[in-house]
């Protein structure tokens, strides 16, 4: 079974044990992908406040989101109706289905008083020594220059062309092979929207320690802890007015998010969390 198939599958079970807010807002933006500006994410936010992001700067195949949903048209529906367009077969569909899963899982979290790790960096608490081989599913040039700073070469999958080099101490590739060699890996949450994660875990197996990180890692970790990620570095959006209002600006997310890691060793897992949920309700 697939990690998306396993995603929906849990969180239609929390949709079968409590009942789920609806859709407050969303916000798709028309993204322009430049180097010297921030990502840009969209938003589904939910009645009760709690809100998921998705990574809006994939290219061209998100090209036309905002034409296929009218984000007017989405205000009212049903949670997991939006969470359930994540099983389709494209990235369009995917990105506004993963931004649900993502709000409908920091609602369970909130409702729960689920504790997480502050982030104390963008490492997803992976710490790196001389000796490591840092492996990247994503290209996280901030991170690169970390681990370079700290001796540690570094391994980048990317899929895009115009993005491969190669200098001393980092490699960036198209070959997923090439972090087999890594023992130490970022994977980008990207690819649990253009549908790469199943793939690209399968090239992590032998690595020491995989991590998953970025907002859209903010769902329910289950089906990756189940396949060795040590933790999962996600984003709770604390403000998403003021999310919405930093994106337009071209501001990236700042203040209005915070970031957190849940760990593998400590989650209780989602149906004991969801079973809890529906005793108290």
């Amino acid at each position: 079974m697939s990690i998306r198939t396993e995603l929906l599958s849990l969180v239609e079970h929390v949709n079968a044990q409590i009942r789920l807010p609806s859709v407050r807002r969303v916000y798709i933006p028309a993204p322009n992908i430049a180097i010297d500006k921030a990502a840009e994410f969209g938003l589904v936010e939910l009645e009760d406040g709690a809100a998921g992001l998705f990574y809006a700067w994939l290219g061209a195949s998100q090209d036309g989101i905002s034409e296929r949903y009218q984000t007017d048209a989405l205000v009212g529906a049903q949670a997991i109706d939006i969470a359930r367009y994540y099983g389709g077969d494209d990235d369009i569909a995917r990105s506004l289905g993963l931004a649900a899963i993502n709000a409908i899982s920091q609602s369970v979290f909130a409702r729960l008083e689920i504790e997480t790790d502050d982030a104390q960096d963008s490492m997803g608490g992976l710490s790196l020594a001389r000796g490591d081989h840092l492996g990247m599913v994503g290209n996280f040039p901030s991170l690169v220059r970390q681990a370079r700073a700290l001796g540690v070469p570094v391994t980048v999958v990317e899929r895009k062309p115009h993005m491969i080099k190669r200098e001393r101490g980092v490699q960036i590739t198209l070959e997923p092979e090439a972090i087999r060699n890594c023992n130490k890996i970022i994977c980008t949450a990207a690819t649990l929207i253009n549908d790469s994660v199943d793939r690209m875990l399968g090239y992590c197996t032998s690595a020491e320690t995989v991590v998953m990180i970025g907002p859209s890692a903010s769902f329910f970790p289950d089906p990756l802890f189940a396949r060795g990620v040590a933790a999962v570095g996600g984003t709770r959006v604390l403000d998403p007015s003021a999310a919405i209002a930093a994106q337009q600006m071209g501001k990236g997310l700042g203040s209005s998010t915070q970031r957190y890691i849940l760990s593998g060793a400590n989650y209780a897992g989602t149906t004991r969390l969801c079973n809890t949920l529906s005793e108290t309700s």
